[in-house]
């Protein structure tokens, strides 16, 4: 395994507990440790193509003398970590061979690299003279700077700090500009990694002028490593109820399978935090028939094959990727994260460039219908805003059909596998590697995904069941979950926005599945925006019935007292029961 760090690029030697030993491959030299802390500033890279061309090749017989002469040092793991042990050795094989023990060592360094063990004859060095020196110095101080002078100004500054007398008067023995500019690019000064380190920013070096190595289909031989990202869709929606409001641009997330370029998930949607992650992660995982169906569109499962979770993901940094609830899958499901450092694009390449086909390949369908084009908020330019027809609904098809044709009819120029063993194709490549066994895909029980990948809240128990929305909860085994909360401690409740049939709690075991009440049954089936355009409609109906009610009662009191206006008692003293009896009797007659 290779490692790139600072424009150097090392090889992984040994993986222990807390860390990695590594040694430059560039230069040999004593092993590294690396703690897991500072893993993240490393990026794993493809083997050098001069490694691969040398493990070809059959070793010389100098090459299997200078083996033979480290062996000791070879079979001793120690001598990895130890310097006392390797020193040691070292000095042992030495004394036995009359050689000495830098030469062992550096034998040793170059056996560790993967470097050919030849000896070459070392160049001697002419010294620096004192001007070469003071021309060295000015170029570390003042050229290799964040103020970025030009070499002309660091010429300046020197003359000005080591050239110039008491009463400011050039020197004789001073440099001409032409003497330092001649240094500079004979010494190889221009080409240093170092140069646009100091000069830009180690994260500019890493974006834009670090060498390149091997192809990135190549870093991984199974599927299974996904590189997951997101971008802003470039195109303006509509609200699916009222095509005049505009609803903003959506987010795309993607993960693609880094040996295959296969776009294994996707998520289309307003969410750009954890949420939407989750979301991509669970369509990478589901069955992409049943997915495209839900959407209204037929494909074969040879069209879209990937089902499952990777073993591997790769993402940068960013808060959604490394949150908590991702965090909970990679542990529940025993996926590995690789998070790429700040500014490293190039390190996820592949979903990089499957956003620019996915864009490029829409986007001249929708010109005038709400896609952005180069000159999006330049002065002058269109109003994008003004031209969206389409709601996401709508959008979201025209992605999966886009993906459809990236995955099952795009030729790949740079397939890893023979032609004549499968078509250069993502979704013919995905099934071949999956034939051969050669897969890192984690098969997962789908309900334990749908379940752990909807949006979750925290609410409170009561003795009736749990409200959400509105609606009452319950579960056959309630009480005993209930007891075991205490007071009005909150719990975890996860949600489907679709259908509000049912909740489900999260308990020390599982997500335990809550069904509605038998008095909100009515409510089996519909979505969250449905539910609250259904309330808004009962609220509504409600309030008018209320005022029916109220107008009713108002005219009930205004009819009784028009009744009894006027009306006063005639009956005097007190009335016999008898007497009311016989009073009866006359009043029917």
């Amino acid at each position: 395994m290779f490692y790139e760090y600072m424009g150097e690029i090392f090889r992984l030697v040994k993986r222990v507990e807390d860390g990695e030993w590594i040694i430059s491959y560039d230069h040999p030299r004593e092993p590294r440790f690396i703690p897991k802390s500072e893993n993240n500033s490393m990026t794993r890279i493809a083997f050098p193509a001069d490694f691969l061309n040398r493990m070809e090749k059959e070793s010389t017989e100098g090459q299997k003398r200078r083996e033979a002469l480290i062996y000791p040092l070879i079979i001793n793991e120690k001598c990895i970590f130890d310097r006392k042990e390797r020193r040691k050795v070292a000095k042992k094989v030495a004394e036995n061979n009359q050689t000495t023990i830098r030469r062992v060592q550096l034998l040793y360094y170059k056996h560790l690299a993967g470097r050919p063990l030849v000896e070459e004859r070392e160049v001697i060095e002419r010294p620096k003279t004192d001007l070469e020196r003071v021309f060295s110095w000015a170029i570390e101080e003042f050229y290799y700077s964040a103020k970025r002078v030009s070499l002309q100004t660091a010429f300046d500054l020197m003359i000005l700090e080591r050239f110039m007398d008491e009463n400011g008067v050039l020197r004789e023995d001073s440099p001409t500009w032409w003497q330092f500019r001649h240094y500079f690019y004979k010494n190889g000064y221009h080409r240093q990694a170092r140069k646009g380190i100091a000069r830009e920013g180690l994260s500019d070096y890493q974006r834009n002028q670090r060498g390149l190595h091997g192809s990135e289909m190549e870093w991984r031989k199974r599927i299974g490593t996904y590189q997951m990202d997101a971008t802003h869709a470039d195109i303006y929606l509509v609200s699916r109820t009222d095509k005049s409001a505009v609803i903003g641009r959506p987010h795309i997330y993607m993960a693609v399978d880094t040996v295959t370029q296969l776009i294994a998930g996707i998520y289309v949607g307003f969410e750009d935090g954890e949420e939407a992650v989750i979301a991509c992660l669970c369509n990478a995982a589901e069955d992409k028939v049943a997915f495209c169906k839900k959407h209204g569109i037929e494909i074969t499962a040879d069209q879209w094959p990937s089902r499952g979770l990777p073993g591997e993901i790769v993402a940068d940094k960013g808060r959604e990727f490394t949150g908590k609830r991702v965090m909970e899958w990679v542990s529940t499901f025993g996926m590995d994260i690789q998070t790429l450092p700040p500014f490293r694009p190039d390190g996820k390449g592949l979903v990089e460039k499957s956003f620019d086909l996915l864009q490029d390949r829409y986007s001249p369908f929708l010109r005038g219908k709400g896609a952005i084009e180069r000159d999006f908020e330049e002065r002058w330019a269109v109003d994008y805003r003004n031209q969206a027809v389409l709601n996401l609904e709508e959008f979201t098809r025209i992605i999966i059909h886009t993906v459809i044709y990236l995955n099952s009819s795009r030729v790949l120029q740079d397939s890893p596998v023979l032609l004549c063993e499968a078509d250069p194709v993502p979704a013919t490549l995905w099934n071949w590697y999956s034939e051969q066994g050669k897969s890192d895909m984690i098969p997962v029980d789908e309900k334990l995904v749908y379940r752990m990948g909807l949006p979750r809240t925290k609410v409170t128990m009561s003795r009736k069941g749990i409200f959400y929305k509105g609606l009452l909860y319950g579960h056959k085994y309630y009480n005993r979950i209930f007891e075991n909360v205490n007071g009005k401690e909150k719990i975890t409740i996860a949600f489907d926005p679709n259908d509000v049939s049912n909740i489900y709690v999260r308990t020390e075991k599982e997500w335990v599945q809550f069904e509605l009440s038998s008095s909100y049954k009515r409510y089996m089936g519909i979505t969250e925006d449905e539910l609250g355009a259904l309330k808004k409609a009962e609220r509504e109906k409600r309030s008018e019935l209320q005022k029916a009610e109220a107008e009713g009662r108002l005219k009930f009191i205004k009819e009784v007292r028009g009744i009894l206006d006027g009306k006063e008692s005639a009956v005097k003293g007190r009335v016999n029961p008898e007497i009311i009896k016989k009073n009866r009797e006359k009043e029917v007659v």
